[in-house]
């Protein structure tokens, strides 16, 4: 994670590549409302 800069890393959305992250966190958002509707409607 060194970058050409010696002693400077880098690493997450910095680096490029595919951003997961915003993926994660939407399947998270989305799972997180469905058990909340699974709760509200009394676990059934």
């Amino acid at each position: 994670m060194e970058t050409n800069i010696k002693g400077l890393y880098a690493c997450g959305d910095c680096t490029g590549g595919i951003l997961q992250i915003t993926k994660a966190v939407h399947e998270g958002t989305i799972a997180g409302l469905q058990a909340i509707q699974y709760l509200k409607k009394g676990g059934k």
